[in-house]
């Protein structure tokens, strides 16, 4: 059986895995999913949170496993899963972007949007967050959430996380990967993209894909969160990457 770590995306927390995580377990599987520093429920100030911080935090948590681990990133998540990725090839049996935000070493977010503008998509994570006087934070309001995060989720499911959603730090959408050949480039990469996906659209997610190709895209008709709309399909597919790896 395979030890999974699971990394949440922007404005999340550990929670978002709730339903995923006993489906993965039912299996034999051993999960792990951390909070990112700043996030969900973890203490740490926001100041704290950056590129670094989250993929020390998640490394940890490879540290935490033994054998190979299969790693996943959602959305802002594959950013992290890609730097830990660098850091830990030999731990790591496979990385599973999901909905994930996987760029290429040197990029940003913010580098990958100026970009890619010329797809002229309309950004409804930019549109609807609510950046502070500062700068230095922002939040995304539970009004838009369901819209953008949660547009395949049962309705019940879409308001108990649009409640759970907590500011992000805006540090991490500009820090830049470094990566190489002889770490993330090691590492077997799959994507799962969602064809109903509003928050990471479906032309950026081929972008990606097409820049950084995976051994493997699986295709969900479904929105952004998978692990609340489709937990179960989410699940099986894990578990055949998984298998697939050889975890």
């Amino acid at each position: 059986m395979a030890n999974f770590v699971l990394v949440h995306g922007s404005f999340h927390g550990a929670w978002c895995w709730q339903k995923l995580v006993p489906l993965l377990e039912a299996r034999g599987h051993t999960v792990l999913a951390p909070d990112l520093p700043g996030s969900g429920d973890d203490p740490a100030p926001p100041e704290t949170a950056d590129l670094d911080s989250y993929a020390t935090r998640v490394c940890w948590a490879i540290d935490q496993l033994p054998d190979d681990v299969v790693l996943v990133g959602h959305s802002m998540g594959g950013i992290v899963s890609a730097q830990a990725s660098e850091r830990r090839p030999h731990r790591l049996a496979a990385t599973v972007y999901v909905n994930g935000l996987l760029l290429t070493h040197g990029a940003s977010l913010v580098s990958f949007l100026d970009a890619h503008a010329g797809l002229g998509v309309e950004d409804l994570v930019l549109k609807n967050m609510q950046v502070a006087a500062d700068g230095q934070t922002a939040t995304f309001p539970a009004a838009a959430a369901g819209e953008v995060f949660y547009n395949s989720c049962a309705p019940e499911d879409a308001a108990w996380a649009a409640a759970r959603l907590t500011p992000q730090r805006m540090k991490i959408y500009a820090d830049r990967l470094d990566l190489s050949a002889a770490g993330f480039g090691r590492v077997r990469r799959f994507y799962v993209e969602g064809t109903r996906d509003k928050a990471v659209s479906l032309a950026y997610q081929r972008a990606m894909t097409t820049e950084t190709p995976c051994e493997a895209v699986f295709t969900f008709e479904g929105d952004h969160s998978p692990f609340l709309s489709a937990p179960a399909a989410l699940a099986g597919l894990l578990d055949t990457v998984a298998a697939q790896a050889g975890a």
